[in-house]
């Protein structure tokens, strides 16, 4: 029984993919240094700015210097506010999911997003009050990969009704978010096209959300759990 769904903002609801790696790989060049392409992907995607500007500057033997990372992440936040002053696209399907899991479930975002990304997008689609709560990047969480803002989105689900940590599902799109919610008790079905050892680590596969409904999240992420049991 599904009590619950907790989504990503970045790559699960919103294209932010492309647009972060523009806004990393501008602010790095600004440094004088060049991040390919499969670098990025390896290293960069789906994790906090700093978290990735730390990781290239690490790829360039500049690990350790957090004022530079800070700089890097200063900039990358800028070009990225920059690339989105006139909004950002959702994922195909997203609108649809959200509404149709809309009073059949409970949902909630947990994202490494800011609060000032997510609330604008949200109220454009017209999706904002689907959602009883927002973690943003903004909170006082640790990040992904730590567990503390799934616990908490639990926490905050628990102030109007408890639900089953077991019986929630997160909907990731990498590793320190999938991580994040298995740490969390939660199931976790990874979002999107990833590589084949990132999607082993969650419970299902979701490579598009178009067609999705609450009920076949809930399937999809049960049969992994009942066969290990």
């Amino acid at each position: 029984m599904l009590h619950a769904v907790l989504l990503e903002f970045e790559g699960v609801l919103a294209e932010t993919r492309d647009v972060r790696r523009r806004a990393l790989t501008a602010a790095l060049a600004e440094e004088g240094i060049v991040l390919t392409d499969a670098e990025y992907t390896e290293w960069c995607v789906a994790v906090p700015v700093r978290a990735a500007a730390r990781a290239a500057l690490h790829l360039r033997g500049m690990e350790g210097d957090e004022t530079h990372a800070d700089l890097v992440t200063l900039k990358a936040e800028r070009h990225f506010a920059a690339y989105v002053e006139t909004g950002l696209s959702l994922v195909d399907g997203a609108v649809t999911l959200v509404e149709s899991m809309h009073g059949q479930t409970r949902l909630g975002i947990v994202s490494r997003a800011s609060r000032r990304d997510i609330e604008p997008t949200l109220a454009l689609a017209g999706i904002d009050h689907s959602f009883e709560f927002i973690i943003a990047d903004d909170d006082a969480f640790l990040p992904k990969p730590a567990s503390v803002s799934y616990l908490g989105a639990l926490e905050r689900f628990a102030r109007r009704r408890a639900v089953v940590p077991a019986n929630v599902v997160a909907l990731e799109d990498g590793p320190p978010g999938i991580r994040a919610a298995k740490g969390a008790g939660i199931r976790c079905a990874v979002v999107g096209t990833v590589p084949a050892h990132v999607a082993m680590d969650a419970d299902a596969l979701l490579p598009t959300l178009v067609g999705q409904t609450a009920a076949s999240i809930d399937q999809l992420t049960s049969g992994r759990r009942a066969a290990e049991r």
